[in-house]
């Protein structure tokens, strides 16, 4: 890792706690993650609905699992959701988590 790296890997333990940290499950595997707002959006048609919520969190790239979590069930805020996206940097990862909902 770069001295930057390792700066913002040290830094990490005080900020995430400072902005309030959640935690996200993937698998066997819980680790800390700054959870942004969720986003939800809803198209109606007329057999129904789909109701789609996103949320984003970032997380220290040492802590995910290894090997490819694209998919997977994650748990966050006492919710399930499938790992939709992963944006993966030296230092941080950016996840994005789905939940679908038809009917």
């Amino acid at each position: 890792m770069s001295i930057v790296g390792d700066f913002a890997s040290a830094a990490s333990a005080q900020s995430f706690a400072m902005i309030g940290a959640g935690t996200v499950t993937i698998g066997a595997t819980s680790f800390g993650a700054v959870l942004a707002e969720a986003e939800l959006s809803k198209d109606c048609s007329e057999g129904g609905f789909e109701l789609t919520r996103r949320l984003s969190a970032v997380v220290k790239s040492d802590d995910l699992p290894s090997g490819n979590i694209v998919k997977k069930k994650a748990t966050a805020r006492s919710t399930s959701w499938r790992v939709d996206a992963e944006m993966r940097g030296a230092t941080f990862t950016t996840l994005t988590l789905t939940e679908i909902e038809k009917a």
